[in-house]
Parts: structure tokens; C-alpha cells; sequence
């Protein structure tokens, strides 16, 4: 193997394997990509903007502050290379950013990069299952002559990382549906816990005990199981009666 070829394996491994070891942390996972893209295309600097599941809240990440708070004021301004790709699904490659299309088209965006130094600039889009879900733009100086076989590289990393978040973010969301799932299900389990207690005293229905937790619930403003709860603990004011 040689050292480029070593060089792009401990990049890719990096970006799945932040990944796996923690699924919840997609902004270490977006610095990894931005800083990993910025070597393999041997680029000055890179920033990612991402949208899970193509809706807001949007995600910045840059190699610096400075190119962060330019992924994040992009999204603001609707402008800039990396916005295109994103809303387009189309890359943009070596693009003059000190063109006068470019200060025409983004006339904010290519003032600020600009400033920053860059001349050029490449956006790439990443793409979900069904959408773009953010784009990673990189920047090189207005001299620096284009690497094809990088550029190559960098786009084979963009498809990965897409599919990396969006594995990441359907985890997370069966995550939360678990829990949801079990707080209902141990909601439902004390509730007919108290049913049952509520009939066994009084009598009634399991039906008729169900109506009653109901009830007092709605009058008193509250969880039907909290005072579902507070049945099967013994205490509170319905247990009395």
C-alpha cells in the first residue's frame, strides 16, 4: 500500500469509525469529514453544512471558526457554492470565487471567502436516501491547479459520509422510538396495575376502575399514569375513597 493509499484508508476509517463509537455525536463526525476532505484534496480549507433528513436544524462545521461561521452565514444568505450544491444536488468544481459571475451570483458569500484568502473554491453535495441532506465545500488558493485524481477521492468520501449520517440519524431516531415505546409500555403496565387494585377495593369493573383513573385525571389536570402511579404505591387521594 502505498503512502497516498494509506493516507485515504486511515481518513475513511476515521470518519466510520467516530461514527460507530459514538452515533450520537454528528458534529465530531462533520469536523472529521471537513478535515479529512481538506487533506486528501491537499485544499487550504473545507466546511460542511448538513440538514438531517433534508430538514432544519442546519449543522456547521468548518477547519476553522471563521469558515464555520461562513458555512453557517451561507445558509442565512441562501448563497455560495456549498448552498447551491446542497439545494441543487449538483457539485461545483473549481470555481473562481473572485469571478465577476461569482460576485454577481454571491455577491456576500464570495466577498467573505474572499477576505479569507480563497480563490477557488469546489462544492460537493451529500446526499441521503431520497435527498441532499448538506454539502462540503473546499477551498484552495486562485494559483493551485485542480487534482482530478484527488477530487476523485474526496467525492467517493462525500458519498460515504452521506450515508454514514443518515445511518447515524435513523439510529438515533429508533433510539428515541425505543424509549418512547418503553415509557408507554411501563406507562400501561402500571395503569392497568391500578385497575386492577381500584377494583379489587371497591368492587368495581375492571372497566369501572379504568373510567374512575380516567376521571380524576381529567379534573385534576393530570398524567393518567402519575395518579395511576400513586394507586399502585398506595397513596394519594383516589386510594382513600
Amino acid at each position: 500500500m502505498t503512502l497516498r493509499e494509506q493516507e485515504v484508508a486511515a481518513v475513511f476509517a476515521e470518519l466510520t469509525g467516530g461514527a460507530a463509537r459514538d452515533p450520537q455525536d454528528t458534529r465530531t463526525l462533520l469536523a472529521t469529514l471537513a478535515e479529512g476532505a481538506r487533506r486528501l484534496f491537499h485544499a487550504r480549507g473545507a466546511k460542511v453544512a448538513y440538514v438531517p433528513g433534508g430538514r432544519s436544524p442546519l449543522l456547521t462545521e468548518g477547519t476553522d471558526s471563521s469558515l464555520g461561521a461562513l458555512a453557517a452565514d451561507a445558509a442565512r444568505w441562501e448563497e455560495g457554492a456549498g448552498y447551491d450544491a446542497r439545494t441543487t444536488g449538483c457539485a461545483l468544481v473549481d470555481v473562481d470565487v473572485t469571478a465577476r459571475s461569482a460576485q454577481l451570483r454571491w455577491p456576500r458569500w464570495s466577498a467573505r471567502a474572499t477576505a479569507l484568502g480563497f480563490g477557488r473554491a469546489t462544492a460537493l453535495p451529500l446526499r441521503g436516501r431520497k435527498e441532499e441532506i448538506g454539502a462540503l465545500v473546499l477551498f484552495t488558493a486562485a494559483e493551485k491547479p485542480l487534482d482530478e485524481e484527488a477530487l476523485a477521492v474526496v467525492r467517493l468520501l462525500t458519498e460515504v459520509a452521506g450515508h454514514t449520517l443518515t445511518l447515524q440519524r435513523e439510529l438515533s431516531e429508533t433510539q428515541v422510538l425505543a424509549g418512547q415505546l418503553e415509557h408507554a409500555l411501563s406507562s400501561r403496565v402500571v395503569v392497568e396495575q391500578a385497575k386492577g387494585i381500584l377494583a379489587a377495593r371497591t368492587g368495581q369493573t375492571l372497566d369501572e376502575a379504568f373510567a374512575r383513573l380516567r376521571g380524576y385525571a381529567r379534573s385534576h389536570q393530570r398524567k393518567l399514569a402519575d395518579v395511576a402511579r400513586e394507586v399502585t404505591e398506595g397513596r394519594g387521594e383516589l386510594i382513600a375513597k
